[in-house]
């Protein structure tokens, strides 16, 4: 602390330091921490101003080395006090010249003005980095672990007939949804628009086997079945009439041509299940088997994942060229849906392309969404389906139905006008159940 005195005494003569101000004894130092700081920040502003014009600024300049004893805890370091004792000034061309000479500047402020703070010399430091030279002996060892460890059967040991089995990965994946949804109205007897209070009840069933080998196979499989009915007061012949009546098979087989692109041959079977009659008549107009839609045909699936989580997930399947059948089981139905008088069937071929998709909203809503479009160069039908899902509980959920759909193969719907563009829209509440 002696040394310390001395160039604290040196310092302030040197730099202008009222002497009487600091006496041998009752000294009372005062810290104006502003000053200090607002002086640090200056002069490492310079710093920064003098590195910057230095040369090009790169995107991972060199550490550099000077700035460590002005980052590092307060040091008394030897270079600022010869600085200060010959009267350097910051007339160098050189630009490390210059830094140092900056630095010194600041590290003599501080040993004028707040010599307290310095806790350390430079000569403690250097002390600090010494090597030991006790650790750089080598160690030799005497003694082998492996010869201390005695004989051991490493062999296991086996009880009675032992029969090894060999299980191949299960490649299928089932799953499913059902639900039962059920919506009423009311209108009151001077309802200005009209309308008559029914109940309507629907049901859903979806089935679904997948097989992928994670190799070059997929085969994706989906039964769907949807039926309902609703109570008709006008009616005087029936109390209920369908509303959703409907049973879809869908195959599709790929084999992998690039990442997650197909060839594939796929298949599509829908009739429905229900009876349906004409309003207030005995006279039928569909049933099971009449009619029934199937479309063959090979092609190209894509399937895809898109968002960060993976919300948005689907597959596009192409066919140019595929084999479309409406079959009709009653031939006196035939001509209510686009199938030639007296005949059960007709033949044609054009393309189909099949879009499904679904967008997990958030964890209570998803949609699910499919395009069917199907056409033979005469007739074009487009079926748009669009289900949204909005979660109540675990088995109670409620179901948003959105269908429209333009088909004009029957010759009814081609010869009036804007007759072939249908839609349906049911929202219903009810039980949900996925397996």
């Amino acid at each position: 602390m002696r040394l310390l005195a001395i160039f604290f005494f040196v310092f302030s003569v040197f730099l202008g330091i009222d002497a009487q101000e600091r006496t041998a004894k009752n000294v009372e130092i005062k810290i104006d921490t502003f000053s200090v700081v607002s002086g640090y920040l200056q002069k490492l502003q310079k710093l920064v101003e003098k590195r910057d014009s230095v040369g090009p600024i790169i995107s991972y300049p060199a550490p550099n080395a000077y700035y460590y004893q002005i980052l590092s805890a307060p040091t008394l370091y030897s270079s600022p006090l010869h600085q200060m004792m010959i009267g350097a000034d910051s007339t160098y061309t050189d630009k490390q010249l210059q830094t140092l000479y900056y630095i010194n500047s600041m590290l003599a402020r501080l040993y004028a003005k707040n010599p307290e703070l310095v806790q350390q010399t430079e000569e403690s430091v250097r002390n600090q980095g010494q090597f030991r030279d006790d650790i750089n002996e080598k160690i030799n060892v005497k003694e082998k672990l492996s010869e201390k460890v005695g004989e051991a059967n490493l062999s296991p040991t086996l009880d009675g007939n032992i029969q090894v089995i060999t299980r191949r990965p299960n490649f299928w994946k089932f799953n499913g949804n059902t639900s039962l949804q059920f919506s009423q109205s009311h209108f009151s007897e001077n309802w200005h628009k009209g309308g008559e209070d029914n109940f309507t009840g629907n049901y859903y069933l979806t089935l679904k086997a997948n097989y992928n080998n994670l190799r070059k196979i997929e085969w994706n499989n989906t039964l769907e079945l949807q039926v309902g009915a609703q109570t008709a007061p006008s009616d005087s012949k029936r109390s209920f009439r369908p509303t959703v009546n409907k049973l879809r098979y869908t195959t599709n087989f790929g084999y992998k041509a690039y990442k997650t692109l197909y060839y594939s041959c796929q298949v599509i079977m829908e009739t429905q299940v229900l009876p349906n009659y004409f309003s207030n008549t005995d006279n039928l107009h569909s049933k099971f088997f009449s009619p029934m839609d199937m479309s063959v045909g090979p092609g190209m699936k894509y399937n895809f994942q898109w968002g960060k989580k993976k919300r948005f997930t689907g597959d596009l399947n192409v066919a140019p060229l595929a084999y479309h059948l409406k079959y009709v089981g009653r031939v006196e139905l035939a001509t209510y849906h686009g199938v030639d008088a007296g005949k059960h069937a007709k033949h044609t071929f054009g393309p189909t392309a099949t879009l499904n998709t679904t967008y997990k909203i958030c964890n209570q809503i998803s949609w699910y969404s499919r395009v069917l479009w199907q056409s033979n160069y005469h007739y074009t039908k487009i079926d748009w389906y669009n289900e949204i899902n909005f979660v109540v509980t675990k088995l109670i959920s409620a179901k948003l139905i959105l269908n429209p759909i333009i088909d004009d193969s029957a010759p009814r719907f081609r010869n009036a006008k804007g007759q072939y563009i249908m839609f349906n829209e049911n929202l219903s509440i009810g039980l949900n159940y996925n397996f």
